[in-house]
Order: structure tokens, then sequence, then C-alpha cells
């Protein structure tokens, strides 16, 4: 029979060699300790999102994830930038959300497109692929979160007392309290 000391000895070792050998199991950027590595993106898109953003300031390395997303799934992306660069003050003149995406959309349906991914990677953080599978890639990065950061927490973050989940909630004590009376 194993004893206590004895079981966590060997759980040690073994924890000691799965993390010493972890490095030639991991990618190379992981095992570094950094996140995977993502080419810059070019400047025109950092201003597209910067414009899109407005004054909220969206994280860099958010942005150029963002342009490594959706390069496979907007051909000619670089080409479309330049174009809704140069589109974004005819956009601003516009009253309506749906006259501003129904100019986008006559000019080029992917105008529109790319207006519609980039706006929802920044203030949502998640990106489409070209198979509409939807991927979370930022959190407490995007536009949206910076905007209401000084007011509202995220729900990530623990709001209450320590383990306030193993009790049960306010309502269901209420109904316990009623079928007692």
């Amino acid at each position: 029979m194993l004893s206590r000391r004895e079981f966590f000895v060997s759980s040690g070792a073994g924890m000691m060699l799965l993390t010493l050998g972890a490095p030639k199991l991991l990618p190379k950027a992981l095992a570094a300790g950094g996140a995977l590595e993502v080419p810059a993106a070019p400047a025109p898109f950092i201003s597209l999102a910067d414009q899109l953003s407005g004054q909220i300031g969206v994280d860099r390395e958010l942005i150029d994830l963002v342009h490594q997303k959706l390069q496979p799934t907007l051909p000619g992306l670089d080409r479309l930038v330049e174009q809704l660069l140069a589109t974004l003050p005819e956009l601003s003149a516009l009253p309506t959300p749906a006259e501003r995406l129904q100019t986008l959309a006559s000019l080029n349906p992917d105008l529109k497109s790319l207006f519609l991914r980039l706006n929802t990677a920044l203030y949502l953080g998640t990106v489409e692929d070209g198979d509409g599978v939807r991927e979370c890639v930022a959190f407490e990065s995007v536009a949206a979160y910076q905007a209401v950061s000084d007011f509202v927490q995220p729900p990530s973050y623990c709001t209450s007392s320590p383990n306030f989940w193993v009790n049960p909630p306010a309502y269901a004590l209420q109904k316990d309290s009623e079928r007692h009376a």
C-alpha cells in the first residue's frame, strides 16, 4: 500500500517530468511562455479600426489578430480596407445605420461584409470564419468593454463573496419559504 507521503512525492515527480517535457510537446511560441506570434496589421487596417472604434482605443494585439482572422474570409482585404477608409466620410453624413449599410452594399457587398465583421470583432470580440463558425478572440480588450469599464465589471469577475455559487439563489429561497409557510 502506498502512503500519503509517497503518493504526493510521486505525484510531484510526475508533474515535474510533465512540466520539463511540456516544451517539446507544445508549439514553440507557447513553450516560450507567450501568446502565439501574430503579424502586425498594416497601417490602413489599424487606421480603419481606430476610426470605427472612435475615442475608445482598441488594443493593437486585437487589431492584429482580427486582421489575421479576416484575411482568409475576405478576398482582397487590404484593397477593401482602402475603399472603406475612402467611403467613411460619405457614410458619416448619412443619418441612419440602415442607410449606411445600404450604401455599402450598393458600392460593393464585400465592403458591407468588412464593415460588419470588423465592427463585430472590435466590439464583441468574435470573428466568423468562411464556414460561418464564430470564434471568440477577445473579451476585456474589446471596444464594448472599454466603453463601460468604469461602470460595469465583466461577468468573468467574481462580483460577490467567495464561494457565492454554493448558496441557493434568492428566488429559490423565497419559493422554499412560501411552501413551508
